[in-house]
């Protein structure tokens, strides 16, 4: 398992990279794709444990909300007309889909387009990539001192209940690792528009948004009874897996940039 999670790593995150430097078409491309995968193994999760997902309208939601840059003059009625949709769904096969059903398809519209809407928002800014690059390392750093600081010194659980492994241990190497990382990289990159304490409060917020991210997916898998959100990518487990960190970190970071550059 462990080799296949390194080769699929090594393959993987050179790709990535390469289509968060290209930009353009290809980013917007690619997080399009991320977010139709994130909600069909939303929705895959959802049928597991016997609901039924309104799928079509929430397609619909999800990419106008993605998009919601582009449509913004016409934003409230799209998605208006998302949400007519999906309660006419439900209205006209009730009760084979309920409210429960339309609650969830609804909460995995938003969670999927209104946070990926973030990393096409990021590209707004000056030298992008080194803004998407960061917050790819952040993610990781995150996870990683997460791991090592749980495994090592790990004693006290945060949540039990939800995610058995993690612990506040665990969360403070996280947060750590996070802000030593955000400093190596102003320095490493030059960016001088951010001060000392300004990366430190970014990489302690980019990591709490990172682990509540990985909680909040984790409390989804626990709720629809499943380990992984899919199989698709060898040795991770699904796209929502590897991206549930890094969606709720991209409007952190977006806000911060926003309130302090």
């Amino acid at each position: 398992m462990l080799k296949t999670r390194i080769i699929t790593a090594a393959i993987g995150i050179p790709i990535l990279l390469g289509i968060a430097y290209m930009g353009g078409n290809y980013w917007a491309g690619f997080i399009t794709l991320l977010t139709a995968v994130v909600l069909l193994e939303y929705f895959a999760m959802m049928r597991h444990q016997g609901f039924q997902p309104i799928i079509l309208p929430a397609f619909l939601i999800a990419f106008i909300l993605l998009f919601r840059a582009q449509l913004s003059q016409n934003l409230v009625g799209l998605l208006f007309t998302g949400l007519l949709l999906m309660i006419l769904s439900m209205v006209l096969r009730y009760p084979r889909i309920n409210h429960s059903d339309l609650a969830l398809s609804l909460f995995a519209a938003f969670y999927t387009g209104f946070l990926f809407s973030y990393a096409l928002a990021l590209t707004e800014f000056g030298r992008s990539f080194h803004i998407l690059l960061l917050i790819f390392i952040l993610t990781w750093a995150s996870d990683v001192g997460g791991y090592l600081f749980g495994r090592l010194w790990g004693k006290n659980k945060m949540v039990p209940q939800l995610s058995p492994g993690k612990t506040w241990e665990g969360a403070i190497g996280a947060v750590l690792l996070t802000i030593i990382a955000a400093l190596l990289y102003k320095y490493l990159i030059k960016m001088e528009y951010l001060g000392v304490v300004y990366i430190i409060m970014l990489g302690l917020l980019a990591s709490v948004a990172a682990q509540l991210g990985d909680l909040l997916e984790s409390s989804i898998k626990r709720y629809f009874g499943v380990k992984d959100s899919s199989q698709i990518i060898p040795g991770h487990g699904g796209v929502m897996d590897r991206f549930d960190s890094f969606m709720l970190m991209l409007p952190v970071v977006y806000y911060f940039l926003v309130v302090f550059v």
